[in-house]
């Protein structure tokens, strides 16, 4: 590339209609689309006044749609309509849980924000790229780092006139989710991200945080659930969504989703290198589990286990070396088939079966260069 030829590329910049018109596709992929026939009236008509091209009657419409909408009693709501897009509603969560106790049961949420992605584009069209970049950069510690951080928060908002906070889509249907809602519709309208959820149940109680140390609920010896750490590879909220993405991505090759995502570049550097994994170290100490044995398992994936394996499994503890790296199955099906032999073995012989698998998984990821996704 000459040097003409390289200036040009880095001082060009993007165009904004193009990368919206690839988002609209590409976000939606593995998203649901709402069958209308049985939705209720209003919220038809709602939608389909989303739609139309932008202007004062239609904002106006919104408006008082919205405003109506949440001038229903407690429990007794249809379809809500959020009075603003989220990016712009300080305590979201707060947000969230004083709609669902608005609605009724199977109501319906209509909620839209600016996704990370879009606001991207906004920066990356707006300046050329070689400047584009450190916009960008400084625009994410302002707007998506600092409301999260404590140290940070205060300041955030004391120089916030208007909020207008960044969020991954994955934070925001993980969110719905934590909030009680499934999500039934993604799509975009114009260019801002529209979502439909549904009312299921109440909210989760239990706390969130932001921090690199996540906790996850796994099943254990006897089926008791425990936290495993891991440090963070997933977008906020992204463990409530486990069902969801189940529901609408297949199974890779080795049990894994498949276009997951949730996951962060950074997060796919860390389970590149089982970096991810260190914390696990706690659970060892703890005594909660083991050096070599199957993996800990979520409730969502304990449940697509046939009946027999699952009470197998809770014979045992888990492992931070599974039996994966020894067989490397495909298949769900190849997977189970794979732990249950080694648990079948180690219930005989434990001392020697973890012995011999311990030495097969190291010379397998050191000198075969085997890798979980």
């Amino acid at each position: 590339m000459g040097v003409k030829s390289y200036f040009n590329t880095w001082a060009s910049r993007d165009n904004y209609d193009e990368v919206m018109e690839y988002l609209a596709v590409a976000e939606t992929q593995h998203a649901p689309r709402f069958e209308f026939d049985q939705a209720p009236e209003q919220l038809r008509e709602l939608i389909a006044v989303a739609e139309t091209p932008r202007g004062e009657e239609r904002s106006k419409w919104l408006n008082e749609y919205a405003e109506r909408s949440w001038s229903v009693p407690d429990g007794e709501a249809e379809v809500l309509l959020a009075e603003d897009h989220l990016n712009a509603i300080r305590y979201v969560n707060r947000y969230l849980r004083k709609a669902n106790a608005k609605l009724k049961q199977d109501g319906y949420l209509v909620c839209s924000f600016d996704t990370a992605q879009k606001r991207r584009a906004q920066i990356y069209s707006k300046y050329p790229r070689f400047f584009a970049g450190i916009v960008y950069f400084f625009d994410f510690l302002w707007h998506r780092v600092c409301p999260k951080l404590a140290l940070t928060r205060r300041f955030y908002y004391l120089c916030t006139k208007k909020v207008r906070k960044v969020f991954p889509r994955p934070e925001i249907l993980g969110r719905l989710y934590y909030c009680g809602f499934e999500v039934v519709s993604e799509q975009y309208i114009h260019d801002r991200y529209c979502v439909i959820s549904q009312k299921k149940r109440l909210p989760h109680d239990e706390p969130h945080s932001y921090g690199p140390l996540v906790r996850l609920r796994r099943y254990g010896k006897g089926g008791k659930l425990f936290n495993v750490f891991k440090f963070r590879t997933m977008y906020a909220y992204s463990e409530y969504l486990q069902t969801y993405i189940y529901e609408n991505n297949d199974l890779d090759v080795g049990g894994k989703f498949s276009d997951d995502y949730r996951v962060t570049e950074w997060g796919r550097f860390l389970r590149k290198t089982w970096l991810d994994e260190l914390p696990m170290f706690i659970n060892l100490v703890k005594g909660q589990m083991k050096l070599v044995g199957v993996r800990p398992l979520s409730q969502q994936y304990f449940n697509l286990y046939s009946e027999d394996l699952q009470q197998l499994r809770i014979k045992t503890k888990p492992g931070l070396l599974p039996p994966f790296y020894v067989d490397m199955p495909e298949t769900l099906d190849e997977i189970q088939e794979s732990e249950r032999r080694y648990l079948e073995a180690y219930l005989k012989h434990p001392f020697r079966t973890d012995w011999i698998y311990f030495w097969k998984i190291i010379a397998n990821i050191l000198f075969r260069g085997k890798r979980s996704k």
